[in-house]
């Protein structure tokens, strides 16, 4: 090849290259953007379906624990209809026993534990003192009596049990 041949030669491969990276970048430069877009609408989806399930999560989240309340339901629902203008004291009595009861069950079959032990050292964690008891008879900050029932759910603290706590008597105090 002549000189001049090989200078619009090269001249020709040159401009050829740029015009092929060009396209090739463009083509690259698409598939990207169609990648992006196709990222975007899956996280716009993963968002409203995420969204959805919280929604569902708060609208329902007590079902489980109607479906376990239903049998007590059911229970006071007969005590109530068994219970006459000529029922007994020991009917009636036994009637909202069985219920309590059944009603107990149901909550501790959903978690639920009841805070109500005396004898045992005072836990601030799990007690509200409401007042104090002077005696000899047990140790310092001892629950002597419980005056309304705590209660946990599976562990975690709903309501603290509320109590009457010793303390030592003083050795001159009047009783």
């Amino acid at each position: 090849m002549a000189p001049d041949e090989q200078d619009s030669g090269l001249k020709e491969a040159t401009s050829q290259k740029p015009e092929e990276d060009i396209n090739q970048v463009k083509e690259k430069l698409k598939e990207l953007e169609n990648q992006y877009l196709r990222l975007l609408a899956d996280y716009q989806n993963l968002e409203k379906r995420t969204t959805q399930e919280k929604e569902d999560l708060y609208k329902y989240a007590s079902e489980r624990t109607i479906e376990v309340l239903l049998p007590a339901l059911d229970t006071f629902d007969y005590a109530r209809s068994s219970v006459k203008p000529d029922s007994t004291v020991e009917k009636i009595t036994e009637d909202f026993t069985l219920v309590f009861n059944m009603l107990l069950k149901c909550l501790k079959d959903i978690g639920l534990e009841t805070i109500e032990a005396t004898g045992i050292p005072f836990d601030p964690v799990i007690h509200e003192p409401l007042h104090q008891i002077p005696t000899n008879d047990l140790p310092n900050h001892t629950v002597m009596q419980i005056l309304k029932k705590g209660y946990k759910l599976n562990n975690k603290l709903i309501r603290p049990a509320l109590v009457a706590v010793s303390v030592k008597k003083e050795e001159g105090a009047k009783e």
